[in-house]
């Protein structure tokens, strides 16, 4: 006797998945946090040459930037004399940083080669010293801050450059390496 109703010849009930969880569970945003992927590790999945040509020179590790909260945080950075780059990876929705009183939103709609994510800059930041790019993938929102350390905001002999207009530049060797999916 053939029965198509979900169960096998020798009585195990067959196991279905409505169309509809399967498509909730294609974006990692919509799971419960302790159902997500594990999170971008920029410290191991970013290696510094990626960064030094992106900044266009040599850079070493900044310990202070370090944290690693296992499916919470995990971050490290580099820098130089006329630079600082952070990369941080959680799963800090587009929404909470959209409405974080600290940043200023710069461009919801940010291209950095062909991915697109949200730009802020810290409110209050009348240098133009610190800009931030965010990319909201399949595995946490990766962020990428760029801080311009010298008191000329020098970049590559540029003086008074504006850490938003060459955020661009220092991350654009570093999209490859970003997981994929852009969720808005």
């Amino acid at each position: 006797m053939l029965s198509a109703c979900g169960v096998s010849q020798n009585n195990d009930q067959a196991t279905t998945t409505s169309r509809a969880a399967a498509e909730e569970s294609s974006n990692p945003w919509d799971l419960p946090i302790e159902q997500r992927p594990a999170l971008f590790d920029p410290c191991a999945e970013i290696p510094i040459e990626a960064v030094e040509e992106g900044v266009g020179s040599n850079v070493v590790e900044i310990s202070k930037f370090s944290n690693r909260e296992p499916g919470a945080l995990i971050s490290c950075g580099w820098g130089n004399d006329e630079v600082q780059l952070s990369l941080l990876a959680t799963w800090k929705s587009r929404n909470d940083y959209m409405v974080d009183s600290a940043f200023e939103v710069e461009g919801s709609q940010a291209r950095v080669g062909e991915r697109v994510g949200l730009r802020l800059a810290d409110r209050g930041d009348v240098f133009d010293s610190s800009c931030v790019q965010l990319f909201f993938t399949s595995r946490g929102s990766i962020w990428m801050r760029l801080d311009l350390v010298t008191g000329l905001n020098e970049f590559k002999g540029d003086i008074f450059a504006k850490a938003c207009e060459v955020i661009d530049q220092v991350v654009l060797p570093l999209i490859d390496l970003v997981p994929e999916g852009d969720f808005q």
